[in-house]
């Protein structure tokens, strides 16, 4: 007797930051019948509930894809390691919970580009639907959502010194950075409920799970999209090394990232022909777009060294930072319950810029401090603070590629970092406006030394050498799955894959040009907007 094949009538693949507000939507209407796939495992672990741990757990290979660039000729040759979630939850499991929008001229951009409906107007409501929000001032945000967003919860002189040494330099400063054009110094809004980290699958997912019409399966792994006639009729996935079908009856709605959504089309004769053809792999959808315009967001981290111990390595300590754990697990309470990259800009390198073209992330510990346990520091210094720049929106364009037909093989990828003149200009100057900004009485009275780059760092090549040198990933890759109506376009302004029936990309991938902040906050909306199209 032949077995016989499951359907149901959307099919979500991957449980990130897009794919548990899919399969969440989807499944409210009782009579859809939604399958959620995800690779990784559930989210049992307690640790992650501690958003104090963030900087330990992305840098940890447990329930991480832990991709890697190839060598990266803007940095030297160097490889980047990109952590990204492999869990309920997916990369917002193990992000720093930051919850920024962008600002109002990102998403116009995209409107402009052709994709209509996509306007700041358009996907502000998609926003305010999701959110929770906790601060005082809701203006700019929603009430009565899934997904909590609170205001930062710690307190640090650092902190205030920052926005004070930003005005004394000439900048604005701002009450919340989710205002439509927001600019300046300020604290951070983070996905933090009750003193613990609430990712989607929390938020959305988990509360949806006792529903009877959604089935949710961890620990499969997808394979290929099954194509017939020009329409995805299905997918193949691997769990506990048996190959599995399931058939869809409406559409599959790709949710896994800017890596595996681009990877799973491309392993499914999704493509560029040629590059198809270079690994084996028979063409079934010539889409030249699928895995290029791929970029991301690169930091270049000052540290200064601080006196009076003002700064907050003493909390960190072991035995202080096994307490503030157990207090945030059992009480949700205490230091333990926040996560101290609060505070940040967003500033213009240029005041004859439309929007700000820098945002910083400020945090008062040297990066060694913040990887608890502690990494040992190479700095020779306990006491101080970091203070990341990273360009809002880069030109620099990558791609990324399959190494072979087996889809258990990582793909190769290189974001192409500070391949544009603008792009070096940019990072060069918000490191010197930094420093600039630092020299004012409110930082400069704590300082007791820069240590990176270092004062011997001066001209403009020895800034761009440094950056070369240590520049890193912010861990927003986007992209590779573009919406657009052009040629190099992936998906079409409904989502909806070019020249294919049934079968949408939701996730961070579909960006046409990255948005000028953290991306968890536009992947969510991305897949409100979404689930939204699709029911109506």
């Amino acid at each position: 007797m032949t077995k016989q094949v499951e359907s149901f009538d959307y099919i979500v693949v991957g449980a990130g930051s897009a794919g548990c507000v899919m399969g969440a939507r989807l499944s409210e209407n009782s009579e859809n019948r939604v399958l959620v796939l995800e690779a990784g495992g559930k989210d049992w672990m307690p640790l992650y509930r501690v958003p104090l741990l963030a900087g330990t757990l992305f840098r940890h290979q447990y329930n991480n894809w832990w991709y890697e660039t190839d060598p990266e000729p803007g940095l030297n040759g160097r490889k980047v390691r990109w952590p990204r979630g492999k869990v309920l939850g997916g990369s917002n499991q193990i992000n720093g919970m930051v919850y920024t929008r962008g600002h109002r001229l990102d998403y116009d951009i995209w409107r402009q580009l052709g994709n209509k409906g996509w306007g700041y107007e358009d996907v502000l409501p998609y926003f305010k639907k999701s959110e929770d929000f906790q601060g005082p001032d809701a203006t700019h945000h929603g009430k009565g959502g899934p997904l909590t967003v609170s205001p930062y919860g710690i307190e640090n002189v650092l902190y205030d010194s920052l926005i004070e040494s930003g005005q004394a330099a000439g900048f604005p400063t701002t009450q919340d950075f989710n205002e439509p054009e927001r600019e300046g110094f300020g604290r951070y809004h983070f996905t933090i409920k009750n003193g613990q980290r609430w990712p989607t699958a929390r938020a959305f997912l988990v509360p949806a799970m006792s529903r009877t019409n959604l089935s949710v399966r961890t620990k499969c792994h997808t394979t290929r999209i099954l194509l017939k006639d020009g329409r995805a009729v299905g997918l193949e996935y691997v769990q506990e090394g048996q190959t599995k079908t399931v058939r869809v009856e409406r559409e599959i709605v790709l949710s896994g990232g800017a890596i595996n959504s681009p990877q799973l089309l491309l392993l499914s004769g999704i493509g560029p022909a040629d590059h198809l053809r270079d690994v084996n792999i028979r063409v079934e959808h010539d889409l030249p777009g699928v895995g290029k315009n791929l970029h991301d967001h690169l930091v270049a981290r000052l540290q200064y060294a601080v006196i009076n111990n003002v700064d907050l390595y003493d909390e960190f300590r072991l035995d202080k930072a096994a307490l503030h754990v157990i207090k945030a697990l059992l009480f949700r309470k205490g230091l333990g319950t926040s996560f101290p990259l609060e505070g940040g800009c967003f500033i213009k390198t240029h005041s004859e810029l439309a929007s700000p073209d820098i945002q910083c992330n400020f945090v008062p510990a040297l990066i060694p401090t913040t990887h608890l346990p502690f990494a040992k520091s190479p700095l020779g210094y306990k006491h101080g603070f970091y203070h990341g720049i990273h360009q809002t929106q880069p030109e620099s364009r990558g791609w990324l590629k399959l190494v072979s037909s087996n889809p258990f093989c990582p793909p190769k990828m290189i974001a192409n970092y500070l391949a544009t003149t603008n792009d070096r200009r940019t990072m060069r100057d918000g490191v010197k406006i930094m420093r600039n900004v630092f020299r004012e009485k409110p930082m400069a009275k704590h300082i007791s030394v820069e240590l990176r780059p270092g004062a011997d760092i001066k001209t403009d090549a020895e800034i761009d050498a440094w950056i070369r040198a240590s520049g890193d990933t912010v861990f927003h890759p986007v992209g590779t799955c573009k919406m657009g109506v052009d040629g190099m376009a992936v998906v079409d302004p409904q989502l909806r894959v070019h020249g294919l029936k049934n079968l949408r990309v939701a996730d961070a991938s579909i960006m046409p040009i990255i948005n000028g902040s953290n991306t968890n906050a536009p992947t969510i909306m991305i897949a409100e907007k979404c689930a939204d199209m699709m029911m109506s």
